[in-house]
This record gives structure tokens, C-alpha cells and sequence, in this order.
């Protein structure tokens, strides 16, 4: 056969029965045969099918000329494999075209057997001849249609896109209906072009626009067809305003023609009619923006009629076409104003009258050009006098008024009445353009009428002047004050002075007709005096001296005066009490109790009961007598003394109204003599007196002491300060020296008082009355001692070392300086303060001399006393500041000037640099800080390792250093910037005794990353077969250089 199944063949016996053996047994031992293979061919065959159309599937088959008795696998030189199952001689696998296109395509393919296994075939042979399929095109159409922006504005662009149904392989080229030809792109499916539209304008003219496909080639499309639906677009009408408007060419006067333009907001290509909204049209030519208008003048008068005259556009209209949107401006205004023509108002008057006679006034209204004067309201015109008012009517150009001249009573010419235009009135006084008030005055001559002026009160033509005088009551009583009223029969022009019976004068003021007078009352008083008050005119005069025409003077008027009952009462007091023997004094007093006077009697002779008489003088209200109290030589009480009113005569005892009696009795009290209270026997009084009002505090004040009479005895006076004092019988005082209160630096004035403790007789007796009187004062004032603070001081140091300061207090009497507090001394430094302690007398301060970093001579400490403080500062009598200055020498340290920095006794000036931050990026400027160890008295230039300069200000220890950045990059450069100090001046050219200068800082620098893009590009198309560029490109978005 033709498989591979050459094998052994072995045998054995299973079983052997008959032949009648006993035992018949079989040999287990095989036999064994080989049977080889012959070699046959199987050959494999690969067919397919003949044509497919594009984008079908071709199935190839293997056809074995042998069953297989195992799976064969065969691998094509497509790639593919099929798989011939065991006990079959075919197998089959489909191979998918390349998909259906649009385009002309089609090809043959050819597949061969590259290797075949398997099958248990003794030889396996694949035939080489290929397998053949035709992938035939099948025709796909691609239309190509027309597209159109819907609509456009006029004046807009119209695009046109053809759009293929399949992307082109080759440039299509599309020929438009209006002529245009659009191209799609190889590997494109739209291409696109822009029609221009008629410009735009502004009238409604919409339209539409319809474009279609006329031809369509290119592509390698397998049939390209033309979409035939037209393209349309709706040209809209671009809504151009067309803005008519009138404005105004300025204001004019009433006698001028107003002047408008009428404006269009572009030029047209037609005439342009504007109907104006007074009904007139005006015609805005083509190819112009604009045209004059004008309306008739208003005219001039002499009123104030300013106006305006506002018109605006209602509609404006161009032959054969409509506007797309006509908008119509605003009114324009023409302000008239008024020409100024002026109307003059003229007083004239009658020119004489009689007084009492009418005066006529006219006001008369012209105007120079003779304009008419006719179109008012009704004015009012008030003259100078203030009462007069004349109306012009309205409409009219003149008006009168007729007053009545002034008519006065008294003798003489009169003054003129002169008159002009005060003010002018009336709801049309503003509607003139200029109303001119001739203000000139208009004078009529009155003449005085005749009168009798020798003749006052007689009967003649004058005026009559009448003054009367009447009562306002018809009584009073006495006390009270009667009023008078006094008459004028007319307002008189001036005041006029009435004389009255009793010289009193009264005054009718000018335009008055009467004046009051209150009369004195009779008086209120205690007598007996009813009566009345008569009350006449004895003239009366013109204030300013003018003589009346017709005078005449009323009789006198009359008040009855009716009496009021005032009692007066008579009341008796005594000498309370008296010692036995003493006199008693009895008064009678008259009073009212309203305090009415009572001083117009005769003598009033008072009797009292004990048959005593008591005088009241004439006129008095009182009266005394005296009368001795009993006495006895006994000790013991006596009886009161008692009396009392008994009766009243005299001429005038009953002109009283009402004269009193009160007989209420008065006692006398009558004391035993002495020591009886009340009576305390003769007085001795003993008092002290300073010599001196005042003394210094060194000198002894004296005193002396006295008794107001002298004695029998020795008087033993005890003082105060319990010395003793002896005033000698028969004298009346005795010296006492005091102590002195003592001489010390302090202000302590003062007093010293010294008064009186007892008083005694020297034998013993008992004084009836004895009184001491009060202390007696001597000032002590103070001395004048001075205390001389006085400054000392370490006489030299070193710079730096220890100035010792002692405030010392003297007084040259060395008087002790030991009760003060505290005193504190501001040396003239102001910073220095010694204290020198409560009580003591001196104090000393140590403080540190000046100490500087440079090298050379120091200026000498110099201090002096400037102030001092404390409580008891002026507790001194004198505290005096010696001021004189003190020195204090300050040498040099010693230091090395030629070698800064090393170890030596100068003082330390050390310059050091920080960083101020410990990293920054390399795009950032990175910052430092030169310090100093202490702030100089200079400015000190420090030079950093760059050679850059910073100068640290004098009183300052810093400064600040801003270092360049390192630069922003794209590459990996971080690192660090290290700065220096290379050298410290003073800007003054000092030497510094001990000057060091310390180490470099450092700021790391960062990378900031900055990106590197690169970007492929290639050509965005080419022809098949053509080149095809790729660039690679490098960018940073910051623009930074690649160059490194």
C-alpha cells in the first residue's frame, strides 16, 4: 500500500486438541515474520477558485490521491494552512479578498503548496502548480453632490463644497453650473469654493441662489456620478440702517430765520425726499448727505417771547426701492431768543396844589422804535412813597391815580411832594424784554392854606389841633396811683409836648392821637387825709418848633382820693435785766406793719402805769425814759421790775387813722452784785502779744504778756510752753525771750505760738471775772545756706574700662546735710544718673567709657552736672549745681592695625556673608546678606569675592546682596553659587583695630525642568509612488535655546 506500515508479524499456538495424546502440548515460542514497505508516492494537489469578485472569498482546496490515514497538514505560500483529516483525501480553507472598493482594481492571485505533512504516507509529494484566482471589480458609484451655505447676508461669500461618497484616490476636478470648478484632493472627500454675492446695499432685494454639478472627473473612482440636486442659497438682506435726522444750525434771534440740516447717514444713489413734521418736504440729492432748511423769522416786539421751534423727520422715501430699515432721528431745536427792546414806565404829576387838594399821577409806557405795546397783563406800579399804586391796565400804555396832597396844622410853607417809580408789579412784569422804571422824581408845590397863628383856638381857617385831658377813673384810694390819659383830636406829623398843671410833661408821639400819665398816688399813710387830684393842660408844643394853625387846650380832669385805715401800734420794751442799782431804759415804738411812714404827728406823750411818761418827738416813731432798778446791800434775789402803756395824749393823737395801744406788761429782771449769773463781777484779763511778727530761725523772738489793769498782788502767769512769767503788783505786763528755733541747710520756716495757761494772784485770792486771751504768733523764717553739689571723675581709662562718677554735697559753715531723701542727678549726657541716698552726702555711678573698633586717639569723656530730682530737692534753702565739667582721659586698646583678624586686644569687627535661602532654581535670582558684628560709626564698603560692592550704612549691621541668576536652560546643570568676602573698608579710611572676615555662603541651584518636545512630521500627501519627508523637530514652549 502506499502508507508506511512495514512491521513484524508474530505468532504463537492458543490451543491443539485430538490425536488421542495424553497430553498434547503446545511451544509458547512465536514465530515471527517481517513484512517491508515498497515506497509509493501520494502526491497533494491545490486548486481554487477560478475569479471571485473584489471583497469575495476564494476557497482553496488540497486534494490528496491517497485517503490519509492521518492528519495532513498543508502550509500555502499565502500563509494559510489546511488541514486534510484522517480517512479523507480533501480539505479546504477560505481566503477573504481585500474588501469592496469604489475604485478600478481588479488583479489575479496566485497561491502555491510551500510544504505538506502528515497522512502515513510512505512519500508525500506537493504539485508545484500554482493556484490561480481572477478578483474581478464590481462597479461601485460615488457620488459627488453639491452643498451651500443655506443663506448669506447680501454682500457675504457663498461657499460651495463637493462632497464624494468615497475619498479620492486622484485629484477629482468639479465644474459648477455658474462656471466655477471646485477640486477634491487625492485622499480627500470634500473640496470647497467661495462665490462672492453682489455687494451689499441698502434696499430690500433678497434673492436666491441655485448652483448645480455640471461635470465631475477623476478619482479612479469605478464610476463617479454627479449628485444633480441644485445647491440653493437664500441671499438675505443685510438690515442696513438708513438713519434720516435733522439738526439744528444754532439758536437765532426773534428777527432771524431758524436754520435746520437735514442729514441722511450715507450717500444714496437716488434722490432722497424727507417730509419734515410741519408737512414741508426737502430733497437730499444722490451722491449728498445732507441739505438746508429754513423757517420764516418770529418777528420783534418789545414782550418776552423767546421760544423754540422743534421739528423733526417723519419720513423719508427714494424713487423705485424700499429701504431695508429706515430709522428717523430725533427733533432738532431752534432756540429764538428775544431782541432786547426796551420800554421806559415815566411818572409825571400834577406840578401845584393847595394843601388838602388831589395830585394826579400818570404813568406812561413807550418804546423809542414805537413798537406796539399792547399784548400784557395789568401792571402795577408803586411809587417812592410807598403808598401809592397806579395800574396800567392791561393792554394799555398809560395809567393814572389821583391822592390827596398833604394838609397839615401847622403854620408855614410845606415841602413839595416829590414822587417817583419805586417798583412795578403784575403776573407780566417779566414778560417784557426789558422794562426800564425812570426812576426820576416828580415834584408838586403844596401851598399852605391861611390860618390865624397869633390866634390859637379863635376862629379862623386853620386846621384845629385839640388836646384834652381825661381821667381814667373816677377815684382812687390812697395809695394808689391815679392814671391820666392825654388827647389829640388828629395824628400830628411830629411829637407833641404836653405841659400838664403839675409841670409833668407828656408825649403824643407823632401819628399817635393819645399818650397815658399815671399821677403819683396821694400816698398810703397812717393819718387822716382824704381828698381828690386835679389834673389840667397848661400847653402844649410842636416837638420840632412849628406854630399850629388852630391850637385850643381842654379843661382839667378830676380823681376823688378816698382814705385807707392803717392802724399804727404803740408797743413798750425794757432793759430785760440789770444789776441791783443799774438803769432800766423803756422805749415805746410806733410801727405799721406794711411800713407805711409815720412822720407827720406832733409830740405823742406816752403815761405807764407806774406813773412813768415816755416822749415820742413830733414826727418820730420812737421814744425812751429811763428809770434806776432797786438796790440793796444783800446777797440774794430781788422782785422783777413790771410796767406797762396806760394812756397816749398829745395835739396829734387822733390824726391817727388807727393808733393802737398794747398794754401788754414788760418785766425787769434785777441781779445780785457779783458772782450772781449774768454778772461775773469786774473783769481781769490777762492776754500775750509777740514783740515781732516774725524772726530768722537763729534769733530768739520775744513776747510780752499783760493784764488789762493793774493789781494789788503779784499776778503768776503760766504760759504754753509752762515757763513762768511774773507781772508785778501795780504794772500791767512783763517780757518773755523764747528760744530760737536753730540755723540749718533746710527750708523749714515756720511759726512759734505761744499762748497762755493759767493766771493766779500770787497770795491766794479768787478773781470775781478772770479771762485769758488767745496764743500770740512770731513767723520764723529761713536762712539762706547753701548746700554745692559738685561733680568728680576717674581722671583716665582705657576704652572700654570703668569711669567712676561721685556726686558730693558741702556747705561751707559745715552745717550737716543729713534730713532729705533721695536725690537723683541727671549728668549733662543725659543717660547718666547718680543717686546720692536719703540723708547722705554723696553718691557715686560707674559706667563703661567709650569703646570703638577703629585704631588712633579717643576724644576724652567730659560730663557735667545737668539737672537734679527728687522730693525733697526743694526742701534745700539752697541747692546749687556746680556744673564745672569733668574730664576723663580715654587711651587706645592696643591692637595690631597690620594684622586684622589676628588674635590681639583691638575690638572685633567681624564681616560675614548668609545666604538667604539654601537653594533657589536656576532661573532665580539667588539673595545674601553681609552682616557686621556691631554697627559702625561709618559706612563700611565690603567687597565680595565677585568684585561686586555692598556698603553696610553707618548704625546699621546688615545689608543686602541680590546675585545674578545662573540662567534658565533646557540641559541638566545644577549646581551651586559660592560667594566670598574679599576685603572690609571704612568708607572714611579708618583702621579697624581687630577686623575679621568670615567664610563663603552657598545656595544650591535646582534645575527647573524645562521640556524639549520632538515632534514627527511628515508630508501631508504625494502622488503613489512619490517621497515622503519625515522631520523630526525640537521645541521648547518658553523659547529657550537648543543649541548645546
Amino acid at each position: 500500500d502506499i502508507y508506511n506500515n512495514g512491521s513484524t508479524v508474530s505468532v504463537t499456538i492458543e490451543n491443539a486438541t485430538g490425536g488421542n495424546f495424553e497430553q498434547l502440548t503446545p511451544n509458547p515460542t512465536p514465530a515471527q515474520t517481517t513484512i517491508n514497505d515498497s515506497v509509493d508516492t501520494t502526491t497533494a494537489t491545490l486548486t481554487a477558485s477560478p475569479s471571485v469578485t473584489e471583497g469575495g472569498v476564494i476557497t482553496y482546496t488540497v486534494t490528496l490521491s491517497n485517503p490519509a490515514q492521518t492528519p495532513v497538514t498543508v502550509t500555502l505560500s499565502n500563509g494559510q494552512t489546511i488541514t486534510v483529516e484522517a480517512g479523507k483525501t480533501q480539505g479546504s480553507v477560505d481566503f477573504q479578498t481585500p474588501a469592496n472598493d469604489v475604485y478600478n482594481n481588479g488583479s489575479t492571485v496566485s497561491v502555491t503548496i510551500e510544504n505538506a505533512t502528515g497522512g502515513n504516507f510512505e512519500q508525500l509529494t506537493p504539485n508545484p502548480t500554482p493556484a490561480q484566482t481572477t478578483i474581478n471589480d464590481s462597479v461601485d458609484t460615488t457620488t459627488a453632490t453639491l452643498t451651500a451655505n443655506p443663506s448669506v447676508t447680501e454682500g457675504g461669500v457663498i461657499t460651495y463644497t463637493v462632497i464624494l461618497s468615497n475619498p479620492a484616490q486622484t485629484p477629482v476636478t468639479v465644474t459648477l453650473s455658474n462656471g466655477q470648478t471646485i477640486t477634491v484632493e487625492a485622499g480627500k472627500t470634500q473640496g470647497s469654493v467661495d462665490f462672492q454675492t453682489p455687494a451689499n446695499d441698502v434696499y430690500n432685494n433678497g434673492s436666491t441662489v441655485s448652483v448645480t454639478i455640471e461635470n465631475a472627473t477623476g478619482g479612479n473612482f469605478e464610476q463617479l456620478t454627479p449628485n444633480p440636486t441644485p445647491a440653493s442659497t437664500v441671499i438675505n438682506d443685510s438690515v442696513d440702517i438708513v438713519t434720516v435726522s435733522i439738526v439744528s444750525n444754532g439758536n437765532v434771534t426773534e428777527d432771524q430765520q431758524p436754520s435746520f440740516t437735514v442729514k441722511v447717514s450715507q450717500a444714496l444713489d437716488r434722490p432722497l425726499t424727507v417730509t419734515l413734521s410741519n408737512g414741508d418736504t426737502v430733497t437730499i440729492e444722490a451722491g449728498k448727505t445732507e441739505v438746508e432748511y429754513k423757517t420764516p423769522a418770529q418777528g420783534d416786539d418789545v414782550y418776552h417771547d423767546a421760544d423754540s421751534i422743534t421739528l423733526s423727520v417723519t419720513d423719508a422715501s427714494v424713487p423705485g426701492a424700499t429701504f431695508e430699515k429706515l430709522a428717523l432721528g430725533g427733533p432738532a431745536t431752534v432756540e429764538i431768543s428775544d431782541t432786547i427792546s426796551e420800554v421806559v414806565a415815566k411818572l409825571t404829576a400834577t406840578p401845584s396844589v393847595t394843601e388838602g387838594g388831589e395830585i394826579t399821577y400818570t404813568i406812561t409806557l413807550t418804546n423809542k422804535d414805537g413798537l406796539p405795546i399792547n399784548n400784557h397783563g395789568a401792571l402795577t406800579f408803586t411809587l417812592s412813597d410807598g403808598k401809592t399804586v397806579i395800574t396800567v391796565p392791561a393792554n394799555g400804555t398809560s395809567g393814572s391815580i389821583t391822592v390827596t396832597a398833604p394838609d397839615n396844622v401847622y403854620v408855614g410853607s410845606n415841602p413839595a411832594v416829590v414822587n417817583s417809580i419805586a417798583t412795578v408789579a403784575g403776573a407780566d412784569v417779566g414778560k417784557f424784554e426789558q422794562l426800564t422804571l425812570d426812576k426820576s422824581p416828580v415834584s408838586t408845590t403844596v401851598t399852605d392854606e391861611p390860618g390865624t397863628p397869633g390866634n390859637p383856638g379863635g376862629n379862623n381857617e386853620g386846621d384845629l389841633v385839640q388836646v384834652t385831658i381825661t381821667a381814667d377813673q373816677n377815684a382812687v384810694a390812697e395809695n394808689v396811683k391815679p392814671s391820666f390819659t392825654v388827647h389829640i383830636n388828629q395824628p400830628l406829623d411830629h411829637d407833641l409836648v404836653v405841659t400838664l398843671s403839675n409841670n409833668a410833661q407828656v408825649t403824643i408821639k407823632a401819628g399817635e392821637t393819645s399818650a397815658p400819665y399815671t399821677h403819683d398816688a396821694q400816698g398810703d399813710d397812717v393819718y387822716k387825709d382824704s381828698g381828690e387830684i386835679s389834673l389840667g393842660i397848661n400847653s402844649a408844643v410842636d416837638a420840632t418848633g412849628a406854630t399850629f394853625e388852630n391850637l385850643q387846650l381842654g379843661g382839667a380832669a378830676t380823681v376823688q382820693v378816698t382814705d385807707t385805715i392803717d392802724e399804727v401800734l404803740a408797743k413798750l420794751t425794757a432793759t430785760p435785766s440789770v444789776t441791783e442799782g443799774g438803769e432800766i431804759t423803756y422805749t415805746i415804738t410806733l410801727t405799721n406793719k406794711d411800713g407805711l411812714p409815720i412822720n407827720n404827728h406832733s409830740e405823742l406823750y406816752f403815761k405807764l402805769t407806774d406813773g412813768t411818761t415816755v416822749v415820742v418827738a413830733a414826727n418820730s416813731t420812737t421814744g425812751s425814759a429811763t428809770a434806776t432798778a432797786p438796790d440793796n446791800a444783800y446777797v440774794g434775789t430781788n422782785q422783777p421790775v413790771v410796767n406797762a402803756i396806760d394812756a397816749v395824749s398829745g395835739a396829734d393823737a387822733w390824726k391817727f387813722e388807727n393808733l393802737n395801744l398794747d398794754k401788754t406788761p414788760v418785766s425787769t429782771q434785777v441781779t445780785d452784785e457779783p458772782g450772781t449769773p449774768g454778772n461775773e463781777g469786774d473783769l481781769v484779763k490777762v492776754t500775750i502779744t509777740a514783740d515781732q511778727t516774725s524772726v530768722a530761725e537763729n534769733v530768739k523772738p520775744t513776747f510780752t504778756v499783760h493784764v488789762n489793769q493793774p493789781l494789788d498782788h503779784d499776778l503768776v502767769v503760766t504760759l504754753s510752753n509752762n515757763a513762768q512769767v511774773t507781772i508785778k503788783a501795780g504794772e500791767t505786763s512783763a517780757p518773755y525771750t523764747h528760744d530760737a528755733q536753730g540755723d540749718d541747710v533746710y527750708k523749714d520756716s515756720g511759726e512759734i505760738s505761744l499762748g497762755i495757761n493759767s493766771a493766779v494772784d500770787a497770795t491766794g485770792a479768787t478773781f470775781e471775772n478772770l479771762q485769758l486771751g488767745g496764743a500770740a504768733t512770731v513767723q520764723v523764717t529761713d536762712t539762706t545756706d547753701e548746700v554745692v553739689a559738685k561733680l568728680t571723675a576717674t581722671p583716665s581709662v582705657t576704652e572700654g574700662g570703668e569711669i567712676t562718677y561721685t556726686i558730693t554735697l558741702t556747705n561751707k559753715d559745715g552745717l550737716p546735710i543729713n534730713n532729705h531723701g533721695a536725690l537723683t542727678f541727671t549728668l549733662s549726657d543725659g543717660k547718666t544718673v547718680i543717686t546720692v541716698p536719703a540723708n547722705g552726702a554723696s553718691g557715686s555711678i560707674t559706667v563703661t567709657a567709650p569703646d570703638n573698633v577703629y585704631v588712633g586717639s579717643n576724644t576724652p569723656v567730659v560730663q557735667s552736672i545737668a539737672t537734679v530730682a527728687g522730693a525733697d530737692v526743694g526742701k534745700f534753702e539752697q541747692l546749687t549745681l556746680d556744673k564745672t565739667p569733668v574730664s576723663t582721659t580715654v587711651t587706645d586698646e592696643p591692637g595690631t592695625p597690620g594684622n586684622p583678624g589676628g588674635n590681639n586686644e583691638g575690638d572685633l569687627v567681624k564681616v560675614t556673608i548668609t545666604a538667604d535661602q539654601s537653594s533657589v532654581a536656576e532661573n532665580v535670582k539667588p539673595t545674601f546678606t553681609v552682616h557686621i558684628n556691631q554697627p559702625l560709626a561709618h559706612d563700611l564698603v565690603v567687597t565680595l569675592s565677585n568684585n561686586a560692592q555692598v556698603t553696610i550704612k553707618a548704625g546699621d549691621t546688615s545689608a543686602p546682596y541680590e546675585h545674578a541668576a545662573q540662567g534658565d536652560d533646557v540641559y541638566l546643570d545644577s549646581g551651586e553659587i559660592s560667594l566670598g568676602i574679599k576685603s572690609a573698608v571704612d568708607v572714611d579710611g579708618r583702621t579697624f583695630e581687630n577686623l575679621q572676615l568670615g567664610g563663603d555662603a552657598s545656595v544650591q541651584v535646582t534645575d527647573t525642568v524645562d521640556e524639549v518636545v520632538a515632534k514627527l512630521t511628515a508630508s501631508q500627501s504625494v502622488t503613489e509612488g512619490g517621497e515622503i519627508t519625515y522631520t523630526i523637530t525640537l521645541t521648547n514652549k518658553d523659547g529657550l535655546p537648543i543649541n548645546n
